[in-house]
């Protein structure tokens, strides 16, 4: 009986203590930053684009006399939302300009991921005060954005990747490591994964939890209209001019496809809260989610809401997974890359890349102090010596303007200048350029932050730095002796 008595009176103790393990793992676990950072990216660009629009017609927006009337809108404010505020309500017609170039200028250093805590901050000053400026322009994403935004900045954590913030903390600690030159001439970048943080793994909680209410709500209030139990609610939405980008009248000859995809958009937002934490049915409902609100973009029009619940859902995908549809599943380097080691900006150029190297991509090989052959059989110092050569995991060769053009492509931050190889007449002048800069590039060399930003190694003055600070031979340059 005495063991019964203490078992009934331990219980809930021990489920308290239960719970409390529970919600810290849930809460104060760490977590890979590398969603958040995405979801900044998205949510910045959302929240730049929405605001660019708005300054099409800034007055009519935002004007005192404009649409929204300011002194009606403070009126139905007071009356609605006492506690709601603007600071586009303080700045005068005549500033509203400059104020608009401004918040432009914060938005797209949030999206960067530039001063990010700071910037993630005052993004959602920005988008709170322009949607209680405009309300006559407000629908559904403008609610989820500005909630997105709420959360990157409490979690304090949206720049600790996919983000300049991140790239200059790298770049930093590259510098010090291509100015080691190791004697066997390779060297690793520091890995381009993130730290896992308290802080990143509050804000993902946060919105994977607010995603759970909305789709949860969502669902339930759905089942109150007879369309939905009819299996007819989307064939009224696809039908309806109003919103529809193209004619969808045909699907009214199928009836029977109506109906499932009505049940099954019913399903899917009422089961969501259930079945997207379980890591065996979450690919699925991810997949499902996404190909939701992709038809909804498509058929009705609505892509910034889209983008936006779309942008939320990476709250539920892992960091990993998402590194590797960049950077490969496989852990080896996709590339190795042979500089000149005895070259000051070489040494600069391959810490730039490598601070962009999202998972040890790349290998960077100094080409002064390997056998070059060892590395590919194809190769030659001769060669090498005359532009950056790339071995590429499948053993092709690339050199000079290409090699370089394939790297930059591989490096998320970079990737967009990749593109410019493809415009007509860019390839012929970039080659031109990259030779010129080859030919000229400085050897041996005091390497200081006037030539390259990299101090030379401790206690290994670089020929023709006895004479003092800088060198004052002229340089030698990577072309070969004839």
């Amino acid at each position: 009986m005495r063991r019964f008595l203490n078992g009934i009176l331990s219980a809930p103790v021990v489920l308290a203590r239960s719970v409390a393990r529970g919600w810290d793992g849930f809460v104060f676990s760490p977590a890979d930053p590398t969603p958040l950072g995405l979801i900044r990216v998205v949510v910045g660009g959302l929240l730049t684009w929405s605001l660019f629009v708005y300054g099409l017609d800034l007055l009519d927006f935002l004007g005192t006399t404009g649409w929204a009337n300011a002194e009606i809108v403070e009126t139905f404010r007071a009356e609605r939302t006492p506690s709601a505020w603007s600071f586009w309500f303080l700045v005068p017609d005549a500033w509203l300009r400059p104020g608009w170039v401004l918040c432009l200028a914060v938005l797209a250093c949030f999206t960067l991921g530039l001063f990010s805590q700071v910037t993630a901050v005052l993004a959602w000053i920005i988008a709170v005060s322009t949607a209680y400026r405009a309300p006559i322009s407000l629908y559904g994403f403008d609610d989820i954005v500005t909630t997105w935004a709420l959360y990157l900045a409490v979690s304090g954590a949206s720049g600790q990747a996919v983000s300049l913030d991140r790239y200059f903390a790298r770049l930093k600690a590259n510098r010090a490591e291509v100015a080691r030159r190791r004697k066997d001439g390779r060297w690793m970048a520091p890995s381009g994964v993130p730290t896992p943080s308290v802080a990143a793994n509050i804000g993902l909680r946060l919105i994977q939890c607010h995603l759970v209410a909305i789709y949860l709500i969502s669902g339930l209030a759905k089942f109150r209209g007879n369309a939905w139990w009819e299996g007819t609610a989307i064939w009224g939405t696809l039908a309806a001019g109003e919103f529809r980008l193209f004619d969808l009248t045909w699907l009214a000859s199928y009836p029977m496809l109506l109906n499932a995809m009505t049940h099954a958009a019913l399903f899917l937002e009422t089961a969501y809260a259930a079945l997207i934490w379980p890591k065996a049915t979450r690919p699925y409902i991810l997949a499902a989610v996404a190909a939701m609100h992709v038809g909804i973009g498509l058929t009705l029009g609505l892509f910034e809401f889209s983008l936006a619940m779309l942008a939320g859902n990476l709250a539920f995908c892992s960091g990993p997974w998402l590194r590797s549809l960049v950077a490969g599943l496989d852990r080896r380097p996709s590339g190795k890359i042979l500089y000149d080691g005895a070259c000051p900006k070489c040494r600069a150029s391959m810490a730039f890349l490598t601070a962009g190297d999202p998972d040890r991509v790349l290998e960077p090989i100094d080409l002064t102090a390997v056998d070059v052959a060892t590395v590919h059989p194809s190769l030659t110092r001769e060669a090498c010596m005359r532009s950056m050569h790339l071995v590429r995991g499948d053993g092709r060769v690339e050199a000079g303007y290409d090699a370089v053009m394939t790297v930059v492509g591989w490096t998320p931050l970079f990737a967009p200048l990749a593109l410019a190889r493809w415009i007509p007449g860019v390839s012929p002048i970039g080659k031109r350029v990259y030779n010129r800069i080859a030919e000229s590039r400085p050897r041996d060399e005091a390497c200081t932050d006037e030539v390259c930003g990299i101090h030379p190694p401790a206690g290994k003055a670089a020929p023709g730095a006895a004479a003092g600070p800088r060198s004052t031979s002229k340089p030698t340059t990577g072309r070969p002796a004839r």
